[in-house]
């Protein structure tokens, strides 16, 4: 099987099996499975990957409480229109798949 990596929709599709992984993660709750794929996140970040919006499906929300691969659900004063995620969840992932801030713990 070939891959190709210039694939207009290789990042994306990429990101999409890692949330579905994170969402068989938190449905079995594999608390090792969950940092196998954060260690692979990392890794793919390091070598030039670049990190899309959804990829905020690895955290449980701050907002809403939305477990890592769940949708993130309407809250008073935190709408979401055509957002799948919170705007606070996307940068938390953001923070703690770089490194910036250590990984909050996925699944509990």
């Amino acid at each position: 099987m070939r891959i190709d990596i210039d694939e207009p929709n290789a990042v994306e599709q990429f990101w999409e099996g890692m949330r579905e992984v994170a969402a068989a993660a938190t449905r079995h709750q594999d608390d090792d499975l969950y940092q196998a794929i954060v260690k692979i996140g990392r890794s793919a970040l390091a070598q030039g990957v670049e990190l899309v919006p959804s990829s905020g499906f690895f955290l449980q929300c701050p907002v809403c409480s939305a477990r890592s691969g769940q949708r993130c659900i309407n809250v008073p004063a935190h709408p979401l229109s055509e957002d799948a995620l919170h705007p606070a969840r996307v940068e938390l992932a953001e923070k703690a798949i770089s490194g910036e801030i250590p990984l909050p713990a996925p699944i509990r």
